[in-house]
């Protein structure tokens, strides 16, 4: 049976203005609860205030501390949730509210900044940039480097070492010559 079938001969009988009140009144008993339309059921249910908020200030700081301190150490969700003094879960779902990342990838970022830092600064192998770090294997390292940087470790490395020292103002050929002749 199909609400949407012809009306019948009583509903036919009723004037459409008549109709329209006898609606009115329905739903304002809250008996008949209005359709919505498209663009309302697109909307999604609104969240609690608390669930979208992420971790309370000091919470988040003392994480991201504790994170910063250990990064090239194995860390745990449990360990960063014990910190956060939260669950396992609800700490994982509030950091990513707050940072906009997973725990373990933020570490993973954190460690991978922390190696291109090295890079720069140093001549140490890859592999112990990558040990350093935090990485277990050097094709570990690479691979999460690929991700975040878009580029290889190697890769990425020599072109840091073609770049000029900043500080430089480096004049581009073409507008080097123009200008001292």
């Amino acid at each position: 049976m199909s609400f949407h079938a012809a009306p019948s001969a009583a509903a036919a009988a009723i004037p459409a203005q008549a109709h329209a009140e006898l609606n009115a009144e329905v739903r304002r008993l809250g008996l008949l609860a209005p359709h919505p339309g498209p663009e309302e059921r697109a909307m999604p249910a609104p969240k609690s205030a608390r669930a979208r908020s992420g971790l309370v200030a000091w919470r988040l700081k003392r994480v991201l501390s504790f994170m910063e301190e250990h990064y090239w150490e194995p860390v745990t969700l449990a360990e960063m949730a014990r910190v956060a003094g939260l669950s396992r879960m609800h700490f994982a779902a509030q950091f990513r509210i707050s940072t906009g990342a997973k725990p373990h990838e933020y570490l993973l970022r954190l460690r991978v900044e922390r190696a291109q830092k090295l890079m720069a600064e140093s001549e140490e192998p890859l592999a112990q940039v990558a040990f350093s770090v935090g990485f277990q294997t050097q094709a570990h390292f690479t691979t999460v480097f690929r991700r975040f940087a878009d580029t290889t470790p190697h890769r990425w490395r020599s072109e840091q070492m073609a770049r000029p020292p900043r500080g430089d103002a480096a004049v581009p050929r073409a507008l080097g010559s123009a200008h001292q002749a």
